[in-house]
């Protein structure tokens, strides 16, 4: 058993083949978490969860571009029409009911982006950290954990650590009992630790099967605390780098965390597996 813990599955480039990904996953034993990036990609995560029950969970969240004015495109939807979007005002109200909802295990993703087309403003930062921190306490109103997206880049031309603001402000928060994951773990390997001295663990994709700047962490850090996922449809491991990624591939990740810490597949898939069930409460 393996447990896809990012995987935007419910995005419309998935929509003609559902049946035959789905398919896939079963047959490689992966369940799938599917986080979002705004109202309408959360909106469909739970309606996807619904449909496959026992076998997809939703997450719902305001991904950090998405908080800001300009407009962004992680190239989630077909329609060039809907391609580009503006950003949200996080308003809670709408939020609530589908943080409350039976198929959504978690909020997410939610964070800190400072990697931007133009440089992220010292504006759109602080839009960023209101929409997160509205997030959090939301996450621990609801008692469900969070997803963490993370990434490091440039505000108002300066160089800012992304991590290390992040670090800051989960540390708030775990006192009053934040929990989650740190999804496509970015950071160093001190940043690493503090992460889990807070209790939340570290989720890799497929780029580890390809950029080896993670594999100390990996190999440093408890498998307690490891998670894996896809980041489908982005972020495609080796050997299917260059396609469209997908939940089944998830087994190559737990099969490079092996590699690395010198354990079976097997050994691993068990112990991410159970992580994930742990923190997000998976009916497994």
């Amino acid at each position: 058993m393996l447990v896809d813990i990012h995987a935007h599955i419910q995005f419309d480039i998935f929509s003609a083949d559902e049946a035959d990904i789905l398919s896939r996953a079963k047959s490689e034993g992966v369940y799938i978490v599917a986080p979002s990036t705004k109202l309408t990609t959360s909106r469909k995560a739970i309606t996807f969860a619904r449909k496959h029950k026992g076998l997809v969970f939703a997450a719902v969240g305001l991904h950090p571009l998405y908080a800001n004015e300009a407009p962004y495109d992680p190239h989630e939807e077909i329609d060039p029409q809907t391609a580009a979007v503006s950003g949200e005002e996080y308003d809670v109200s709408l939020w609530r009911p589908l943080a409350e909802d039976p198929s959504v295990v978690a909020l997410g993703e939610v964070g800190l982006d400072y990697i931007k087309r133009l440089t992220v403003g010292h504006e759109e930062r602080r839009r960023q950290e209101e929409a997160l921190r509205q997030q959090l306490e939301l996450a621990l109103e609801v008692q469900k954990p969070v997803i963490l997206h993370c990434r490091d880049g440039e505000v108002a031309g300066a160089k800012r650590n992304a991590h290390d603001d992040m670090l800051a402000v989960i540390a708030e928060y775990v006192p009053r009992g934040l929990r989650g994951v740190s999804h496509c773990f970015s950071g160093n390997k001190i940043q690493a630790k503090e992460y889990m001295r807070l209790g939340f663990g570290l989720s890799f994709t497929g780029l580890v099967t390809y950029n080896g700047a993670w594999d100390k962490i990996i190999a440093a850090s408890p498998l307690e605390m490891l998670f894996t996922e896809t980041d489908s449809p982005y972020l495609t491991p080796v050997p299917h780098r260059g396609e469209r990624n997908e939940p089944a591939y998830v087994r190559f990740v737990a099969e490079h965390i092996a590699k690395i810490k010198e354990l079976s597949p097997e050994r691993v898939s068990q112990q991410t597996a159970f992580n994930a069930t742990m923190l997000f409460g998976l009916p497994l």
